[in-house]
């Protein structure tokens, strides 16, 4: 079985057509064309190795990854949102979702590990911190492929930090704001790429950024304390726990738990300093809002990648001299994914144009906007679960094998769909975007009372 299967040319699949013109300009395509035959040259030939091959070696993939990330950083992909005035290019929300689809095609955790860089740019942009950004450009937008990590994550409540409900107070790590300094005391897990350092230094890979760290001044004030401060990784009193060993993206988005141990930065460093209500704002429309659209867009690429897969293997497998796709049976489990794709694409796109139009359809921390962003990730979630499944069982043993690929795009998409909430989350707040937020029961009175006693996870204690 050739290692790149899945490289048949659909002209449904050309992003020349298959990107509605009433959301992108021709700019905005011929981008999305670059990356797409970079993607196919590049990328797809050596997919099993961005986790090591079937023995998941370590070095390999390691040198995979920081290869490839600097490939992305060469053609400009990690600085397509910095603006140009500081040295990126400036491009449209709509490219980024093109570089998440088209790269998630090949290597989802590629695709995420690049999409960090677009989330703190974000961040900063919104947060209108041009000092910030000034500061960072040299390492976003020059030569060198630097790497940048956002902690959101705690021990406790699960999904707590994005349930508007529990309006920001269940957060443990805390800031202190201590004259010309904030010191930082806590904990966060899952954030990702995280990790000691020396993983992140390489022939290719120069390093890591930091950890733009969300964090509670005060708990009493929920939504009004809570803020986004920048932690760089070399920070004393800050430390990373190796890596998690997990069932997918091994290796291009390894995830750790980060100790904040008495960490003194300079106040500089809080995202929303003086700026009341900014950081809930950032958190709930930047963090959660567009990372679960951006997650959408990888989503999209898994599913995109398996049916092409499906497409070309049932082609050129035959039953009683007919390929497999002309029999009509099999032609309309094709057809219900390609329904599936062309839907969530379009879906994608339309709200992505539409952050582009807050005076119309609102800032991306609204609770109508939150419901857009969750419908898109929940709606891709399922669909890249479809493919991946309905691949799998159109392409039988071919399918289930290391060389089929199929497993590894179901072993990887699962997290996408997990993150930010999951899809239990992203139907809440759809449906919250219609009749607006509710209240769990007796929820602050179990706050009052110390609720939320936090647990270890395995042999780590909090």
């Amino acid at each position: 079985m050739s290692k790149t299967v899945g490289l048949g040319y659909y002209k449904m699949l050309d992003p020349k057509y298959k990107y509605a013109k009433c959301y992108c300009t021709d700019e905005d395509i011929a981008m999305a064309v670059s990356i797409r035959e970079f993607t196919n040259k590049a990328l797809m030939p050596v997919r099993h190795d961005f986790e090591g091959g079937w023995n998941k070696d370590e070095k390999v993939a390691l040198q995979t990854l920081h290869k490839y990330y600097k490939e992305c950083v060469k053609l400009g992909l990690t600085a397509s949102n910095l603006p140009e005035k500081f040295g990126g290019l400036g491009l449209s929300p709509v490219v980024r979702q093109m570089i998440n689809i088209e790269l998630s095609r090949a290597e989802i955790g590629l695709a995420t590990m690049v999409g960090k860089i677009h989330w703190v740019v974000s961040f900063m942009m919104a947060a209108k911190r041009d000092d910030l950004l000034e500061e960072f450009a040299p390492r976003i937008a020059g030569e060198d492929a630097w790497t940048a990590c956002t902690a959101i994550s705690e021990h406790s409540g699960g999904a707590s930090i994005e349930d508007p409900a529990f309006d920001f107070r269940t957060i443990r790590t805390r800031m202190e704001i201590q004259g010309d300094e904030v010191v930082i005391n806590g904990r966060k897990i899952w954030p990702g790429p995280a990790g000691p350092n020396d993983r992140f230094e390489s022939e290719y890979l120069k390093g890591h950024i930091g950890y733009w760290t969300i964090a509670q001044r005060d708990p009493r004030k929920g939504a009004e304390g809570v803020g986004i401060i920048f932690v760089p990784p070399d920070a004393k009193g800050f430390s990373c726990t190796m890596p998690f060993e997990k069932m997918g993206m091994t290796y291009s988005d390894e995830n750790a738990e980060l100790v904040y141990d008495n960490v003194r930065l300079p106040k500089r460093y809080v995202l929303d300093l003086d700026q009341p209500n900014l950081g809930a704002k950032i958190i709930e429309g930047y963090v959660i809002g567009l990372g679960r659209l951006a997650g959408a867009a990888r989503l999209l690429g898994v599913a995109e990648a398996v049916f092409e897969i499906a497409l070309d293997w049932t082609g050129g497998r035959e039953i009683a001299g007919i390929p497999v796709r002309e029999r009509s049976y099999f032609a309309s489990i094709l057809a219900e994914m390609a329904r599936k794709i062309e839907v969530v694409r379009n879906y994608i796109l339309s709200v992505t144009w539409q952050v582009t139009q807050p005076n119309t359809y609102g800032e991306p921390w609204t609770r109508e906007m939150i419901a857009k962003f969750s419908t898109a990730r929940s709606f891709a979630g399922d669909t890249a679960e479809f493919c991946t499944h309905r691949a799998m069982e159109l392409m039988g043993s071919y399918g289930y094998v290391y060389e089929g690929h199929i497993e590894k795009y179901m072993r990887d998409y699962k997290i996408v769909k997990m993150w930010l909430g999951g899809a239990q989350r992203d139907r809440l707040d759809v449906a919250q975007g219609f009749y607006g937020p509710f209240k769990w029961g007796g929820m602050q009175q179990w706050i009052d009372e110390g609720g939320l006693v936090t647990e270890g996870f395995g042999s780590i204690k909090y």
